[in-house]
Protein backbone atom coordinates (compact mmCIF):
# COMPACT_ATOMS: atom_id res chain seq x y z
CA UNK A 1 0.00 0.00 0.00
CA UNK A 2 2.46 2.33 0.51
CA UNK A 3 4.14 1.97 -2.83
CA UNK A 4 1.20 2.99 -4.27
CA UNK A 5 0.36 6.06 -2.17
CA UNK A 6 3.81 7.06 -3.30
CA UNK A 7 3.21 6.15 -7.03
CA UNK A 8 0.10 8.02 -6.76
CA UNK A 9 1.95 10.96 -5.21
CA UNK A 10 4.55 11.04 -8.21
CA UNK A 11 6.97 9.26 -6.31
CA UNK A 12 9.57 7.23 -8.33
CA UNK A 13 10.22 3.66 -6.92
CA UNK A 14 13.34 3.23 -9.22
CA UNK A 15 15.83 5.30 -11.86
CA UNK A 16 15.54 3.87 -15.39
CA UNK A 17 18.29 6.25 -16.42
CA UNK A 18 20.88 3.77 -15.68
CA UNK A 19 19.37 0.91 -18.78
CA UNK A 20 20.88 0.99 -21.58
CA UNK A 21 19.27 -2.16 -23.56
CA UNK A 22 16.69 -1.91 -26.31
CA UNK A 23 13.36 -1.15 -23.97
CA UNK A 24 9.45 -2.13 -24.42
CA UNK A 25 7.15 -0.85 -22.71
CA UNK A 26 3.63 -2.38 -23.19
CA UNK A 27 0.46 -0.72 -21.65
CA UNK A 28 -3.08 -2.01 -21.96
CA UNK A 29 -5.51 0.44 -22.53
CA UNK A 30 -7.98 -0.13 -19.57
CA UNK A 31 -5.20 -0.69 -17.10
CA UNK A 32 -6.39 0.10 -13.68
CA UNK A 33 -2.71 0.31 -12.39
CA UNK A 34 -1.14 1.96 -14.71
CA UNK A 35 -2.00 5.56 -16.30
CA UNK A 36 -0.75 6.94 -19.64
CA UNK A 37 1.43 9.76 -18.35
CA UNK A 38 3.32 6.84 -15.99
CA UNK A 39 4.23 5.40 -20.21
CA UNK A 40 5.63 8.98 -21.23
CA UNK A 41 7.41 9.44 -17.94
CA UNK A 42 9.40 6.42 -18.20
CA UNK A 43 9.67 6.71 -21.87
CA UNK A 44 11.71 10.13 -21.14
CA UNK A 45 13.28 8.55 -18.27
CA UNK A 46 14.98 5.95 -20.52
CA UNK A 47 17.49 8.10 -21.53
CA UNK A 48 20.54 5.89 -21.73
CA UNK A 49 18.13 3.27 -23.62
CA UNK A 50 19.38 1.93 -26.99
CA UNK A 51 16.03 1.96 -28.11
CA UNK A 52 12.47 2.78 -26.25
CA UNK A 53 9.23 1.39 -28.40
CA UNK A 54 6.26 2.19 -26.64
CA UNK A 55 2.84 -0.17 -27.33
CA UNK A 56 -0.60 0.77 -25.97
CA UNK A 57 -3.30 -2.59 -26.33
CA UNK A 58 -6.45 -1.14 -27.41
CA UNK A 59 -8.93 -2.44 -24.76
CA UNK A 60 -6.57 -5.01 -23.34
CA UNK A 61 -6.97 -4.57 -18.98
CA UNK A 62 -3.96 -5.09 -16.51
CA UNK A 63 -4.06 -8.78 -16.91
CA UNK A 64 -3.37 -8.99 -20.83
CA UNK A 65 -1.10 -11.47 -20.51
CA UNK A 66 -3.67 -13.54 -18.72
CA UNK A 67 -6.44 -12.84 -21.20
CA UNK A 68 -8.01 -14.29 -24.35
CA UNK A 69 -6.23 -13.66 -28.00
CA UNK A 70 -9.27 -11.72 -28.56
CA UNK A 71 -8.77 -9.60 -25.52
CA UNK A 72 -4.89 -8.35 -26.41
CA UNK A 73 -3.04 -11.10 -25.13
CA UNK A 74 -2.27 -12.09 -29.02
CA UNK A 75 -1.02 -8.25 -29.49
CA UNK A 76 0.79 -8.44 -26.59
CA UNK A 77 2.93 -11.84 -27.36
CA UNK A 78 3.03 -10.40 -30.81
CA UNK A 79 4.90 -7.42 -29.35
CA UNK A 80 6.93 -9.49 -27.17
CA UNK A 81 7.92 -11.73 -29.57
CA UNK A 82 8.96 -9.15 -32.27
CA UNK A 83 11.00 -7.30 -29.84
CA UNK A 84 12.90 -10.62 -28.54
CA UNK A 85 13.51 -11.62 -32.29
CA UNK A 86 15.16 -8.58 -33.19
CA UNK A 87 19.00 -8.74 -32.87
CA UNK A 88 20.32 -6.63 -30.04
CA UNK A 89 22.79 -5.00 -32.35
CA UNK A 90 20.20 -3.83 -34.46
CA UNK A 91 18.85 -0.93 -35.03
CA UNK A 92 15.15 -1.45 -33.65
CA UNK A 93 11.98 -1.38 -36.25
CA UNK A 94 9.54 1.19 -35.40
Amino acid sequence: MADSFDLASGRKLWDAGPITAHVLVIRSQNDFWSRPEDVTTLAQDLRQAASVRTVTIPGATHYVHLDRPERGRSRFIAEVTRTLAQPADVKPFD
